[in-house]
């Protein structure tokens, strides 16, 4: 905690004190203005008498609390502590104030009347009650609040752990089913071989770079795509057809990387790739006000299944990617369109949640 933000409370807490004995002392007068008493120097002796005391003796009750360290206290051992403090602070009050007032300002002899007393000391009790109330309170909420940025730093690290790890598992998939790909040119065209190998190696590099982000442009994922399929044709030639229709105001949206890659490898691997004659494969985005629609549509069937894992390894990392970002605020279907085409949908905020800003961010808000 920074030197500002203490003298910040502590100026709060100053603030407070003369505002709230303020207050107090405002009442009495009313009250007494009500009931027809005189307006007397000695009556507006006591009532800065009672906002000095009022003042020191809360102070000093704070002193202690804070010595004592009674704010980690839970409440059930609070209570009685705060009671018993708060009858010793009025009994306290009582008797400095008949003093000050009665002997040093009235130059009296203190008389007893037990009932009075009692009934003052009660009163001046409860009054330190409302005190240790209003200030317990405070201090509980702030330490909620304390406890709520730990929760969401936690929950922060605990993604970002769960989305790296979600990221590394990707890189790998990918260069398996790059390398396949290759491994099948070799024997049948050591020429475009060498040449899908530079087209891998420059897609890894792009890869590499952009998983050490949470989000990139629709831009820049596309990039990668175009050299993914630039790959794929090699292999597949006239039997994989790619069509794109981009919206050019989606360009700039941002998504987390290698997701639309991820879902057109997809739609190849277990789509294009299993039919005699190829297929098509077509790239769709759009704007619906800060969303942005993606949608990829290739041949193929869809297998109906329970299990989510038949359907692919890369539908699987993106739901769960998506969902570590966006919470339910991001959406992945897939279907079937038809007997011949299959269609996956992409709704992608433009915000990613907020437990995966920086901590930093999180803390100053």
């Amino acid at each position: 905690m920074t030197t500002n933000s203490i003298m910040t409370k502590e100026q709060l807490y100053w603030v407070s004190q003369f505002t709230g004995w303020s207050i107090y002392i405002l009442l009495m007068w009313l009250l007494n203005r009500l009931a027809g008493s005189t307006m007397s120097l000695y009556f507006f002796s006591n009532l800065l008498t009672t906002f000095v005391l009022g003042v020191l003796i809360s102070h000093a009750y704070r002193q202690l609390v804070v010595r004592l360290d009674w704010l980690k206290l839970k409440i059930i051992a609070l209570i009685p502590r705060v009671v018993l403090s708060s009858l010793i602070c009025g009994s306290g009050f009582y008797v400095l104030h008949s003093f000050i007032s009665e002997v040093l300002i009235s130059g009296e002899t203190v008389t007893f009347d037990w009932l009075d007393i009692l009934q003052t000391t009660l009163n001046l009790s409860v009054i330190f009650l409302v005190w240790s109330s209003l200030y317990f309170l405070f201090h509980f909420i702030q330490n909620y609040r304390k406890e709520e940025i730990k929760n969401l730093r936690w929950q922060a690290l605990s993604n970002e752990v769960e989305l790296n790890k979600l990221k590394s598992q990707l890189n790998p998939h990918f260069i398996f089913n790059s390398m396949n790909s290759i491994r099948a040119l070799v024997d049948e065209n050591p020429e475009k071989s060498k040449d899908s190998i530079t087209q891998l190696s420059n897609i890894l590099r792009s890869s590499l770079l952009m998983g050490r982000k949470k989000t990139i442009s629709l831009s820049e994922e596309l990039q990668l795509v175009n050299d993914y399929l630039s790959l794929e044709k090699t292999r597949f030639e006239e039997r994989l057809q790619v069509e794109f229709e981009i919206k050019e105001n989606s360009l700039d949206h941002q998504l987390p990387p290698m997701i639309l890659q991820s879902m057109v490898e997809n739609g190849i691997k277990h789509g294009i790739s299993k039919l005699a004659d190829g297929g098509n494969i077509k790239v769709i985005s759009k704007k619906d006000g800060s969303e942005l629609h993606l949608t990829i549509i290739n041949s193929g069937q869809l297998k109906s299944s329970k299990n989510d894992k038949e359907v692919g390894f890369g539908l699987l990392n993106s739901r769960q990617r998506l969902n570590l970002l966006y919470g339910s605020r991001a959406n992945l279907f897939i279907e079937n369109t038809s007997s011949t085409h299959v269609i996956v949908k992409m709704i992608i905020p433009a915000n990613v949640n907020r437990t995966l800003v920086d901590q930093e961010e999180i803390v100053t808000n």
